[in-house]
């Protein structure tokens, strides 16, 4: 077939634009590729006119865009082939270990260092990254290297759970294909065909199966005819287990499809294989299960990891879950899905963007780590972590809708006519009723002869001050109550949600903030070398142990605690002596993964103090947070104000 001829960039500009049906933007393009709009402009002509000839091109829209259309657009595709296309560290990664996982023989360094365009450093710390994801991590894989000679070990279960990890991370959810390799591995038809049969088949014998398992599923089955037909078999090996008898049927109906199907048989081995991934991916039906018989649906181990848990959460941060019995189901039922070797988590977002949506939720979850530890035997990964912060965010919300004196005691102040105050008052209940306890509708100029001592929060329709009143926040909203006034409310919501479901106690901000230990002008060559002269700072001060440092350390490893640029909050649950921060500003801005840090905070806490670390993360990741000057080198001076300016908008420092 013919090629296009695009170069790696263009051919990766074309594969963006061919997975969305909507405008993309320059400035999202050039992001994405880590190029200039300007060079994404030049980049769209050159491939218009490779694609002239096929009618297809990239349509460019002023202020919408640029959006990709094709009369046949199965030709543009595997004319855009972009198995070689290695942008990315990560994209080299999974070449890489898809390469170690197909050879029968040992690669030889200086060839890959041609064959995916790179230098001997480059390619060190690439197969670095490899050992983190493959070897340290998941199928556990063993990677040899003799001289110049690199290889995975000869062990057909793992190379091909490697192969399914690979598919997997990359699945296309817009289209029945996988977006980078399923051409020359994966044939699109014979995956397509899977996908119809096992479906029926699980439906059949009443084996529910998420959507990750189920499409590890499908890659599994084609994965085992793949590796089959070209000479790489499962060994046998004897197993006691006793099969369930529903999984053990659905397996033997699979394979008579496939036989139908493909013409193929295959050994007991690799039955037993797919019969055992079914058996995992299997979803426990809860609808019958309740307290008083969990110990006949889940293992002790799992039931003692949940309740340890849930008594850690309520001694840390004051917040009871246990009386939520569906939340309590869900984590037994995730905690058991946890101790399964083989499972699987759709990962489509940045990490970083999620715990930015999730800030107290996760920190709650991380708290699972040292009764994970004891009795899983190890730590959770972010990935991990991550999804136990959905089912945390779920359970806070159930607690406070189930309390409702938490409501937020709210006046709306509106300047415009009864009838448009009424329908305002609607259009908010309709988003926050479970939160605010709307107790009168005011005009503006009707101020003055109101008490507000028993009103937490204003809505108000202009921007003059309406109540001075300690504990009485203001929000300025506007009539037709816009997105923007949604995140406002939203925000002041999430911080108020927080303060009252676990109080701070008497210790302020601006209290932390003048009783800090500060670093100016600090030169720093690694982030972990930050966290070891910031800790050392406390461990010499006799606020915190050894151990303080270690925690610190080991979760910077797992999910680092950048998540935005210029702040950054590093913080343990390791308990202190006393609750202090560590604050240093950084003569320049610090690379942080893909962050540019300014001031780095460091949050030691005693017992009985520990909720003030989640309104610390909320308040000092809260986007509109910025420490000084963004052009001059902050000073402490300037930091506390700024941080004092933006807790007296929200109601925080005082």
């Amino acid at each position: 077939m013919d090629k296009l001829g695009l170069s790696l960039r263009q051919k990766k500009l074309l594969h963006l634009l061919r997975g969305v049906d909507e405008y993309t933007t320059g400035d999202a393009l050039g992001r994405q590729l880590g190029v200039s709009s300007r060079t994404i402009r030049s980049d769209v002509a050159g491939i218009n006119k490779a694609l002239a000839p096929y009618n297809a091109r990239i349509i460019s829209e002023h202020s919408k865009g640029y959006l990709y259309m094709a009369e046949d657009p199965e030709v543009i595709q595997n004319m855009n082939r972009i198995d070689n296309a290695f942008l990315t560290r990560d994209e080299r990664v999974r070449f890489l270990a898809f390469r170690f996982c197909m050879s029968d023989t040992p690669l030889n360094i200086y060839d890959l260092e041609d064959e995916i365009f790179v230098s001997h450093t480059t390619l060190e710390h690439d197969i670095r990254q490899l050992k983190m994801k493959y070897v340290l991590s998941g199928p556990k894989i063993r990677f040899i290297q003799e001289k110049d000679a690199l290889s995975f070990e000869q062990d057909e279960n793992k190379r091909r759970a490697v192969l399914n990890n690979l598919f997997h991370a990359d699945w296309d959810y817009h289209s029945r294909r996988n977006a980078y390799y399923g051409y020359d591995f994966l044939d699109a038809d014979r995956i397509d065909r899977i996908m119809d049969i096992i479906p029926p088949i699980l439906h059949r014998y009443d084996i529910s199966v998420e959507d990750p398992g189920l499409v590890s599923l499908d890659l599994a089955v084609a994965i085992m005819i793949h590796r089959v037909e070209s000479g790489h078999s499962l060994p046998f090996r004897e197993t006691e287990e006793m099969p369930d008898p529903a999984v053990h049927s659905a397996t033997e109906d699979l394979f008579a499809s496939i036989l139908e199907e493909f013409g193929s048989e295959y050994s007991e081995a690799e039955k037993k294989a797919i019969e055992k991934m079914i058996s995992d991916a299997r979803i426990t039906d809860v609808s019958n299960i309740t307290r008083e018989n969990i110990q006949y649906n889940f293992s002790r181990s799992v039931i003692r990891l949940a309740n340890d848990y849930l008594g850690r959460v309520r001694s840390l941060f004051g917040i009871d879950l246990t009386p939520d019995e569906d939340f309590y189901i869900t984590l037994l039922s995730y905690l058991s899905f946890l101790q399964m070797s083989d499972r699987i988590f759709n990962e489509q977002d940045k990490g970083e963007a999620l715990r930015s949506s999730l800030l107290p939720e996760f920190e709650i979850a991380w708290a699972i780590q040292e009764n994970a530890a004891q009795i899983l035997g190890g730590y959770l990964s972010e990935t991990e972590i991550l999804y136990l912060a959905y089912a945390i965010s779920g359970a806070l919300e159930f607690l406070f809708e189930t309390h409702p004196e938490y409501k937020l005691r709210t006046v709306i102040c509106c300047h415009l006519n009864l009838t448009a105050a009424w329908a305002l008052k609607r259009r908010i209940l309709g988003a926050f009723d479970k939160y605010l306890n709307i107790k009168a509708l005011l005009p503006v100029n009707a101020k003055n002869t109101e008490d507000f001592r028993d009103v937490d929060l204003v809505l108000s329709t202009v921007r003059k001050q309406i109540t001075a009143q300690p504990g009485t926040d203001t929000i300025q909203i506007g009539i037709r109550f816009s997105p923007k006034d949604y995140l406002a409310i939203s925000s002041h919501i999430q911080n108020y949600r927080l303060r009252h479901l676990c109080p701070s106690g008497n210790l302020t901000i601006k209290e932390l903030l003048n009783n800090a230990v500060w670093i100016e002008g600090m030169e720093a060559d690694s982030k972990f070398s930050v966290i070891e002269s910031m800790a050392e700072r406390l461990i010499s001060a006799g606020i915190v142990s050894p151990d303080y440092e270690s925690d610190l350390l080991r979760r910077e490893a797992i999910s680092s605690f950048a998540i935005r640029h210029d702040i950054l909050f590093l913080h343990s649950l390791v308990p202190a002596a006393e609750t202090r921060l560590c604050i240093a500003i950084f003569s320049h801005r610090m690379s942080w993964n893909t962050f540019r840090i300014r001031v780095a905070f460091m949050g030691a806490f005693a017992p009985g103090d520990t909720p003030l670390l989640l309104s610390l993360d909320q308040f000092l990741n809260d986007p509109a947070l910025e420490p000084g000057n963004s052009k001059a080198i902050p000073s402490p001076t300037d930091i506390i104000a700024a941080l004092s300016d933006q807790g007296r908008l929200r109601g925080s420092t005082d």
